[in-house]
């Protein structure tokens, strides 16, 4: 079910957006008395929804405008279903949109936390059929925030580090 509406509202946004971004953020919701709800949140800044249309994006065959239709596709169903899934979860979902500046879909499912032991997914480094990685500074150059924070994440259990500045690089060669 989550899987199912994270892929509408992602769908949707993405195509909306003909530039700038999509983002999906997960947070703690903490508005919620449930230890495990969480909040999703998919913002973009595509073509957005006029105020006086916000109320119906949520029922069947609504889309704000009939050329979108014909436009960009689809059959006016996903966020009828995803409103449907989420409710079904135990959770609500809303939308705040502006036309011409993008829109923010965000829902929140009360989820239940795992109690027992956590069994290690991490392989250690240098078990596997893989050569060990060697320790290495690297020089991440990134115009997109999101992008910077996602690469060191990948990297964080990783021997390799993350150079301020060139300067860095230079002092390990």
């Amino acid at each position: 079910r989550l899987r199912q509406v994270l892929l509408n509202l992602l769908g949707n946004a993405i195509k909306f957006t003909e530039s700038g971004e999509v983002a999906l953020r997960v947070t703690r919701d903490a508005d919620s008395q449930a230890p495990g709800a969480l909040r999703f949140t998919i913002s973009d800044t595509g073509i957005g929804i006029p105020d006086e249309k916000l109320g119906a994006v949520f029922e069947r065959f609504t889309q704000a405008d009939s050329s979108t239709t014909r436009r960009y596709g689809g059959s006016g169903l996903g966020l009828t279903i995803s409103k449907r899934l989420v409710e079904l979860m135990g959770g609500r979902i809303w939308v705040e949109s502006g036309f011409g500046k993008g829109s923010v879909f965000s829902f929140t499912v009360p989820l239940e936390i795992w109690t027992r032991p956590a069994r290690s997914t991490q392989v250690p480094i240098g078990t596997g059929p893989e050569p060990a990685l060697s320790a290495l500074r690297v020089l991440l150059v990134e115009d997109s925030p999101d992008n910077r924070i996602i690469t060191v994440a990948y990297l964080r259990d990783t021997p390799y580090q993350i150079a301020r500045n060139r300067a860095e690089i230079n002092r390990s060669v």
